[in-house]
Protein backbone atom coordinates (compact mmCIF):
# COMPACT_ATOMS: atom_id res chain seq x y z
CA UNK A 1 0.00 0.00 0.00
CA UNK A 2 1.35 3.43 -0.95
CA UNK A 3 1.02 6.57 1.17
CA UNK A 4 -2.12 8.49 0.24
CA UNK A 5 -4.41 11.10 1.67
CA UNK A 6 -6.82 8.33 2.71
CA UNK A 7 -4.32 6.55 4.98
CA UNK A 8 -2.60 9.65 6.41
CA UNK A 9 -3.17 11.13 9.88
CA UNK A 10 -1.85 14.17 11.73
CA UNK A 11 -0.95 12.94 15.24
CA UNK A 12 -1.62 14.87 18.44
CA UNK A 13 1.06 16.99 20.09
CA UNK A 14 0.28 18.57 23.46
CA UNK A 15 0.12 22.35 23.35
CA UNK A 16 0.49 22.39 19.56
CA UNK A 17 -2.23 20.55 17.64
CA UNK A 18 -5.24 22.76 18.30
CA UNK A 19 -8.08 23.32 15.84
CA UNK A 20 -6.26 26.01 13.90
CA UNK A 21 -3.10 23.93 13.50
CA UNK A 22 -5.04 20.83 12.41
CA UNK A 23 -7.26 22.84 10.06
CA UNK A 24 -4.23 23.99 8.09
CA UNK A 25 -3.61 20.38 7.01
CA UNK A 26 -7.18 19.12 6.76
CA UNK A 27 -8.88 22.14 5.19
CA UNK A 28 -6.19 22.32 2.48
CA UNK A 29 -6.94 18.66 1.64
CA UNK A 30 -3.50 17.34 2.52
CA UNK A 31 -4.54 14.66 4.99
CA UNK A 32 -7.31 12.14 5.66
CA UNK A 33 -7.64 12.58 9.42
CA UNK A 34 -6.29 15.03 11.98
CA UNK A 35 -5.80 14.85 15.73
CA UNK A 36 -6.20 17.64 18.25
CA UNK A 37 -4.93 17.52 21.81
CA UNK A 38 -3.77 16.04 24.07
CA UNK A 39 -6.35 17.76 26.20
CA UNK A 40 -6.49 17.26 29.98
CA UNK A 41 -9.93 16.23 31.20
CA UNK A 42 -10.86 16.63 34.87
CA UNK A 43 -9.33 18.40 37.85
CA UNK A 44 -6.31 16.14 38.35
CA UNK A 45 -5.31 16.07 34.69
CA UNK A 46 -5.69 19.85 34.38
CA UNK A 47 -3.55 20.36 37.48
CA UNK A 48 -0.95 18.01 35.99
CA UNK A 49 -0.92 20.08 32.79
CA UNK A 50 -0.41 23.28 34.78
CA UNK A 51 2.51 21.72 36.65
CA UNK A 52 4.07 20.55 33.39
CA UNK A 53 3.93 24.07 31.94
CA UNK A 54 5.84 25.37 34.95
CA UNK A 55 8.91 23.44 33.79
CA UNK A 56 8.57 24.74 30.26
CA UNK A 57 6.42 22.13 28.51
CA UNK A 58 3.74 23.15 26.04
CA UNK A 59 0.32 22.01 27.24
CA UNK A 60 -3.33 22.83 26.67
CA UNK A 61 -4.91 24.25 29.81
CA UNK A 62 -8.70 23.89 29.96
CA UNK A 63 -11.22 25.01 32.57
CA UNK A 64 -12.51 22.18 34.74
CA UNK A 65 -16.13 21.44 33.85
CA UNK A 66 -15.84 23.34 30.56
CA UNK A 67 -13.49 21.01 28.68
CA UNK A 68 -16.05 19.77 26.14
CA UNK A 69 -17.21 23.29 25.29
CA UNK A 70 -13.62 24.42 24.68
CA UNK A 71 -12.90 21.42 22.47
CA UNK A 72 -16.05 22.01 20.40
CA UNK A 73 -14.67 25.44 19.49
CA UNK A 74 -11.52 23.74 18.25
CA UNK A 75 -13.52 21.17 16.28
CA UNK A 76 -15.43 23.94 14.55
CA UNK A 77 -12.19 25.06 12.86
CA UNK A 78 -12.07 21.81 10.88
CA UNK A 79 -14.20 21.34 7.75
CA UNK A 80 -15.24 17.77 8.58
CA UNK A 81 -14.90 17.29 12.34
CA UNK A 82 -15.94 13.64 12.12
CA UNK A 83 -12.47 13.04 10.65
CA UNK A 84 -10.92 14.43 13.82
CA UNK A 85 -9.31 12.45 16.63
CA UNK A 86 -9.64 13.98 20.11
CA UNK A 87 -6.59 12.92 22.11
CA UNK A 88 -7.55 13.06 25.79
CA UNK A 89 -5.59 12.71 29.00
CA UNK A 90 -8.07 11.19 31.40
CA UNK A 91 -7.85 9.22 34.65
CA UNK A 92 -11.43 8.96 35.91
CA UNK A 93 -14.61 7.19 34.83
CA UNK A 94 -16.63 10.06 36.32
CA UNK A 95 -14.73 12.65 34.27
CA UNK A 96 -15.14 10.57 31.11
CA UNK A 97 -18.89 10.30 31.69
CA UNK A 98 -19.22 14.05 32.27
CA UNK A 99 -17.13 14.90 29.24
CA UNK A 100 -18.94 12.50 26.88
CA UNK A 101 -22.33 13.76 28.04
CA UNK A 102 -21.36 17.41 27.55
CA UNK A 103 -19.80 16.73 24.17
CA UNK A 104 -22.90 14.90 22.98
CA UNK A 105 -25.08 17.83 24.04
CA UNK A 106 -23.04 20.18 21.84
CA UNK A 107 -22.48 18.22 18.62
CA UNK A 108 -24.32 15.79 16.37
CA UNK A 109 -21.27 14.36 14.55
CA UNK A 110 -18.96 11.74 16.05
CA UNK A 111 -15.25 12.53 16.25
CA UNK A 112 -12.89 9.75 17.31
CA UNK A 113 -11.98 9.84 20.99
CA UNK A 114 -8.41 8.74 21.62
CA UNK A 115 -7.49 7.72 25.15
CA UNK A 116 -3.90 8.75 25.80
CA UNK A 117 -1.96 5.77 27.17
CA UNK A 118 1.16 7.29 25.64
CA UNK A 119 2.13 10.21 27.88
CA UNK A 120 5.21 9.65 30.05
CA UNK A 121 5.30 13.05 31.73
CA UNK A 122 5.68 12.50 35.46
CA UNK A 123 2.96 14.99 36.38
CA UNK A 124 0.35 12.93 34.51
CA UNK A 125 1.72 9.57 35.60
CA UNK A 126 1.61 10.61 39.26
CA UNK A 127 -2.06 11.50 38.84
CA UNK A 128 -2.88 8.13 37.30
CA UNK A 129 -3.10 9.22 33.68
CA UNK A 130 -1.11 8.60 30.52
CA UNK A 131 0.93 5.43 30.35
CA UNK A 132 0.05 4.50 33.93
CA UNK A 133 -3.47 3.59 32.75
CA UNK A 134 -2.04 0.49 31.09
CA UNK A 135 -1.51 -0.88 34.61
CA UNK A 136 -5.14 -0.13 35.50
CA UNK A 137 -7.00 -2.34 33.00
CA UNK A 138 -10.29 -2.34 34.94
CA UNK A 139 -10.48 1.45 34.91
CA UNK A 140 -9.46 1.53 31.24
CA UNK A 141 -12.22 -0.94 30.39
CA UNK A 142 -14.76 1.17 32.31
CA UNK A 143 -13.76 4.32 30.47
CA UNK A 144 -13.98 2.56 27.12
CA UNK A 145 -17.47 1.34 28.02
CA UNK A 146 -18.60 4.88 28.81
CA UNK A 147 -17.30 6.26 25.52
CA UNK A 148 -18.86 3.42 23.57
CA UNK A 149 -22.20 4.03 25.31
CA UNK A 150 -22.22 7.46 23.67
CA UNK A 151 -21.41 5.89 20.27
CA UNK A 152 -18.03 7.53 19.78
CA UNK A 153 -15.37 5.66 17.81
CA UNK A 154 -12.39 4.93 20.06
CA UNK A 155 -8.64 4.95 19.59
CA UNK A 156 -6.00 3.97 22.13
CA UNK A 157 -2.57 5.55 21.71
CA UNK A 158 0.35 3.64 23.21
CA UNK A 159 4.12 3.37 23.16
CA UNK A 160 4.48 -0.01 21.52
CA UNK A 161 7.77 -0.91 23.19
CA UNK A 162 6.23 -0.63 26.67
CA UNK A 163 3.75 -3.48 26.24
CA UNK A 164 3.79 -7.01 24.89
CA UNK A 165 2.11 -6.81 21.47
CA UNK A 166 0.29 -10.12 21.76
CA UNK A 167 -0.98 -9.57 25.31
CA UNK A 168 -2.04 -5.99 24.74
CA UNK A 169 -3.72 -6.88 21.47
CA UNK A 170 -5.92 -9.30 23.39
CA UNK A 171 -7.13 -6.40 25.55
CA UNK A 172 -7.77 -4.34 22.42
CA UNK A 173 -9.65 -7.17 20.73
CA UNK A 174 -11.87 -7.81 23.75
CA UNK A 175 -12.66 -4.09 24.01
CA UNK A 176 -13.84 -3.86 20.40
CA UNK A 177 -12.18 -0.48 19.85
CA UNK A 178 -11.81 1.09 16.41
CA UNK A 179 -8.13 2.08 16.25
CA UNK A 180 -4.86 1.26 17.97
CA UNK A 181 -2.35 4.10 17.51
CA UNK A 182 1.16 2.70 18.05
CA UNK A 183 4.21 4.89 18.62
CA UNK A 184 6.79 2.41 17.37
CA UNK A 185 9.96 4.04 18.64
CA UNK A 186 12.96 1.75 18.42
CA UNK A 187 14.88 1.85 21.70
CA UNK A 188 18.52 2.73 21.21
CA UNK A 189 18.16 3.44 17.51
CA UNK A 190 16.81 6.03 15.12
CA UNK A 191 13.64 5.47 13.15
CA UNK A 192 10.63 3.21 13.46
CA UNK A 193 10.63 -0.33 14.80
CA UNK A 194 8.86 -1.89 11.81
CA UNK A 195 8.96 -5.38 13.29
CA UNK A 196 7.03 -4.12 16.31
CA UNK A 197 4.35 -2.62 14.07
CA UNK A 198 4.13 -5.90 12.20
CA UNK A 199 3.50 -7.74 15.48
CA UNK A 200 0.66 -5.43 16.44
CA UNK A 201 -0.86 -5.74 12.98
CA UNK A 202 -0.65 -9.52 13.20
CA UNK A 203 -2.28 -9.84 16.61
CA UNK A 204 -4.77 -6.94 16.45
CA UNK A 205 -8.25 -7.25 14.98
CA UNK A 206 -8.69 -3.50 14.69
CA UNK A 207 -7.17 -0.78 12.49
CA UNK A 208 -3.58 -0.02 13.49
CA UNK A 209 -2.02 3.43 13.03
CA UNK A 210 1.76 3.39 12.71
CA UNK A 211 3.54 6.36 14.29
CA UNK A 212 7.11 7.57 14.78
CA UNK A 213 9.77 9.03 12.50
CA UNK A 214 7.55 9.37 9.42
CA UNK A 215 9.14 12.25 7.52
CA UNK A 216 8.89 11.40 3.81
CA UNK A 217 7.44 9.02 1.22
CA UNK A 218 9.88 6.21 1.98
CA UNK A 219 9.37 6.20 5.75
CA UNK A 220 5.58 6.33 5.32
CA UNK A 221 5.68 3.52 2.77
CA UNK A 222 7.81 1.38 5.08
CA UNK A 223 5.27 1.82 7.88
CA UNK A 224 2.42 0.77 5.58
CA UNK A 225 4.38 -2.24 4.32
CA UNK A 226 4.09 -3.74 7.82
CA UNK A 227 0.39 -4.16 7.09
CA UNK A 228 -0.95 -1.33 9.25
CA UNK A 229 -3.83 0.63 7.77
CA UNK A 230 -2.60 4.17 8.52
CA UNK A 231 0.54 6.17 9.15
CA UNK A 232 0.65 9.28 11.33
CA UNK A 233 2.98 12.28 11.41
CA UNK A 234 3.81 14.40 14.45
CA UNK A 235 6.98 16.49 14.81
CA UNK A 236 7.70 16.73 11.08
CA UNK A 237 4.44 18.64 10.67
CA UNK A 238 5.74 21.43 12.90
CA UNK A 239 8.64 22.29 10.63
CA UNK A 240 7.03 21.51 7.27
CA UNK A 241 3.46 22.74 6.81
CA UNK A 242 3.36 20.95 3.45
CA UNK A 243 4.55 17.63 4.87
CA UNK A 244 1.64 15.44 3.75
CA UNK A 245 1.79 16.66 0.17
CA UNK A 246 5.53 15.92 0.27
CA UNK A 247 4.90 12.38 1.53
CA UNK A 248 2.10 11.49 -0.83
CA UNK A 249 3.93 12.66 -3.96
CA UNK A 250 6.31 9.80 -4.79
CA UNK A 251 9.80 11.14 -5.61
Amino acid sequence: MSPSKKNSILAAMAGITNGEFAAHFYNTHQVGKVSIGGYPIGKEMIEAAILATKRGRKEFILQEGEEAFSIVRELNCIESPSDTILNLRINSKIDVERFAKQLSSEITFKPIIEINLHCQQQEFLSAGGGQSLIKRPTLLREMINVIQAYDYPISLKIRGNHVDPESFSKIVNRSNIDYLHVDSYEIGAQGTDLNLLNQFEYHCQTSVIGNNSVIDFTSAENVLKTGVEYFSVARAARSNRNIFNTIIKKP
